[in-house]
């Protein structure tokens, strides 16, 4: 679940802020403009190797807060407490963790991680179904899991294209943008966990 939140929150932070002629200069406008987005929804597509299926999503963010649902799980972060829904096991764990912790990954801590953790190069030009795609690389500087990251533009109006995860273990995971929305009214409520609810409808509450 830490890995689909990551790659989530990691290509909605790309969308619509490269249109720089170099990596730094691509990072540098994705930091000035992700700060001036108060909230966003996206819809999107979620694929990994090894199987056919495709799995489609919802993200609801207001700056650190999010509600995500994606693959029979739901997992929201009120901004202090990380509360994970699996609907086929009917459990909830709730947990609160430190704004450093390895269990959450907030779309500013994904921000500073790449401004960090990540070096940058403009990779390859192709042309893909009659679209000119420039490719930009991120490969990690620390100890990862990910052996790299491809991310493809279309030159023609800067757009994302393309979202490639590849790990060290083989796998892999696209993810495609189907609708983004942003400057949205959200309700309060879909930040905020109601308990008894889950709990009469059978679920396991556990606090960790």
């Amino acid at each position: 679940m830490k890995k689909v939140v990551f790659s989530i929150f990691s290509f909605l932070l790309l969308i619509g802020f490269s249109n720089a002629q170099t990596a730094q200069e691509w990072m540098d406008k994705v930091s000035e403009n992700y700060q001036k987005i108060p909230n966003y929804y996206i819809k999107f597509e979620l694929k990994e190797s090894g199987t056919q299926n495709t799995h489609t999503g919802e993200l609801f963010a207001s700056r650190d807060k999010y509600s995500l649902d994606v693959m029979d799980i739901m997992q929201m972060y009120d901004g202090k407490m990380l509360y994970t829904v699996m609907k086929e096991d009917k459990e909830v764990t709730i947990s609160s963790p430190s704004p450093d912790s390895d269990d959450l990954l907030t779309p500013t801590k994904i921000l500073k991680m790449y401004k960090s953790g990540f070096q940058l190069n403009l990779g390859k030009s192709e042309t893909i179904g009659g679209e000119k795609i420039q490719f930009i690389k991120l490969t990690p500087t620390e100890n990862s899991d990910i052996e790299s990251i491809l991310v493809g533009v279309n030159v023609k109006n800067n757009s994302l294209a393309h979202y490639k995860e590849f790990y060290k273990n083989g796998s892999s995971r696209f993810i495609t943008v189907k609708e983004y929305l942003e400057n949205l009214i959200i309700p309060r409520a879909l930040f905020k966990f109601d308990q008894s609810k889950y709990e009469k409808d059978g679920y396991i509450v556990t606090s960790i």
